[in-house]
């Protein structure tokens, strides 16, 4: 049995080739804004909605890049926790 790490799934692989061209501090905000959005009882979808619609002009500016920051939130945050999956995407920026 082969067991590979989230890390080195292609969304991370995506992900590492945005490194030093996003500002991990403007992340860092966004994905704590999610969380408290969730905290609020909003969906997962919903709570990036309304943390991106908050950012938007950092949001469309990279836009690329904060949809794969949506793709991993929603692909990984139900298995592994929004807070792991939000320092794995602070980490993978890093």
């Amino acid at each position: 049995m082969i067991i590979t790490s989230v890390l080195d799934q292609k969304e991370f692989e995506d992900l590492r080739t945005f490194r030093g061209k996003v500002s991990k501090e403007e992340v860092k905000k966004i994905l704590d804004l999610v969380e408290e959005n969730i905290l609020k009882g909003n969906s997962l979808k919903s709570a990036i909605i309304f943390a991106y619609t908050d950012y938007i002009e950092e949001v469309r500016g990279k836009k690329e890049v904060y949809s794969l920051i949506s793709e991993i939130l929603e692909k990984y945050s139900q298995k592994l926790g929004l807070e792991n999956v939000s320092q794995l995407i602070l980490n993978t920026l890093d």
